[in-house]
Parts: structure tokens; C-alpha cells; sequence
């Protein structure tokens, strides 16, 4: 999300992820020039799992996509000249 929208009193701000399992809290009021992405539909039967750009339901095929995202292994897309986005580590403090 991109700018803001308010909803039932409550204001939500940029980089914020809203989830609503029922349809009646899907009513906001969005500010100008603000820019929202909604993604909707019946749950998947099945658990699912996610690690940072990576969701499956099956937690070793996502250790096997980061195991190939970090040795840089996945085909490149053509026309995408953008440097290399390395796996996010914790910070060890």
C-alpha cells in the first residue's frame, strides 16, 4: 500500500498488510493518491508456508528455492537488468 485508507476508525499507512476473513471489513475509505493492492478468494484446504518471496505448502520445496535464490541459480528474466536482491539474514546483535 501506497499513501493511506481508514477503516472502522483505524488508519493504515504504506508498507502495511491488512487480512480480512470476513467481507464486511473490506469497507475503507482510501486518501487521495494512495495506491492499494487487494488479493481475495476461498482459503487453500492445505497450510501454507512463506519465507521472505518464497510460499508453498510444503516448507522443502521453499528451503530448496532459497537454497537456488541464494546460489543465484534461477533462470534470468529477459529484459530484467536489476543487480542481484540477496536473501535477508536476521541481524545478529
Amino acid at each position: 500500500m501506497e499513501g493511506s485508507i481508514e477503516s472502522d476508525g483505524n488508519g493504515y499507512y504504506p508498507k502495511q498488510l491488512l487480512v480480512a476473513k470476513e467481507s464486511s471489513l473490506c469497507e475503507f475509505t482510501i486518501a487521495a493518491n494512495s495506491t492499494i493492492y487487494i488479493f481475495g478468494g476461498e482459503p487453500f484446504p492445505e497450510e501454507r508456508f512463506i519465507d521472505w518471496n518464497f510460499v508453498a505448502s510444503d516448507k522443502e520445496i521453499i528451503n530448496l528455492a532459497k537454497q537456488k535464490w541464494i546460489a543465484q541459480t534461477f533462470d534470468k528474466i529477459k529484459g530484467d537488468e536489476t543487480e542481484f536482491v540477496p536473501y535477508p539474514t536476521l541481524n545478529k546483535k
